[in-house]
């Protein structure tokens, strides 16, 4: 026998929504236990790379 899930599926999804919308962190507290959800950031590997001095006229 299984055991119950803290936290449904749907309540998950809402938690989600909430966190892409309003860019912001969710987290709820269940006997102790914290469980969390955060918006997408951007990779930071996906940026360019910032411009060197040496490709500036002074």
């Amino acid at each position: 026998m299984t055991s119950k899930a803290i936290v449904k599926a749907a309540d998950l999804k809402r938690m989600a929504n909430i966190a892409k919308a309003n860019n912001v962190t969710v987290w709820i507290e269940i006997d102790g236990k914290r469980i969390g959800i955060s918006p997408e950031m951007p990779a930071v590997q996906a940026t360019k790379p910032l411009a060197k001095y040496e490709d500036f006229d002074l």
